[in-house]
């Protein structure tokens, strides 16, 4: 935010810019350290995701496997759907366009990554029905 303020004193639509965009990164930021805000599930049935305050619940069914993508130095814990899965076909195609899977985690709680893939295959193919 102080980019804005002091490297782009001409032009003021990129100063105000530069502003709004980093300063609605802090909040989204201290949103997140709120409590509730942000969590992973895991019941017999599936698994639920929150972030910012908007869950998302997945069945085990609907998951073909968990596993690890790394972009650059960063692991994620990524996954595949099976076909009874059926929200999201726009989304999970441009995901796969971009890699070999189609959906992952929004963060890893606190875990590595491979400890937090290994534990949701095995939630998965323990309750799986």
């Amino acid at each position: 935010m102080i980019t804005g303020f002091i490297a782009m004193e001409g032009n003021l639509f990129i100063k105000w810019g530069t502003i709004l965009f980093f300063g609605l990164g802090v909040v989204v930021f201290i949103v997140e350290l709120l409590p509730n805000s942000a969590y992973l599930k895991l019941t017999n049935e599936g698994f639920e995701v929150r972030s910012l305050y908007r869950s998302n619940f997945t069945k085990w069914v609907e998951v073909d496997r968990f596993g690890i993508f790394y972009i650059r130095f960063y692991a994620m814990v990524v996954l595949n759907f099976t076909e009874e899965h059926k929200k999201h076909t726009i989304g999970k195609k441009i995901a796969r366009s971009l890699s070999p899977y189609q959906g992952a985690l929004p963060q890893t709680y606190g875990m590595k990554a491979i400890k937090l893939a290994e534990l949701m295959n095995e939630w998965k193919f323990k309750n799986e029905k």
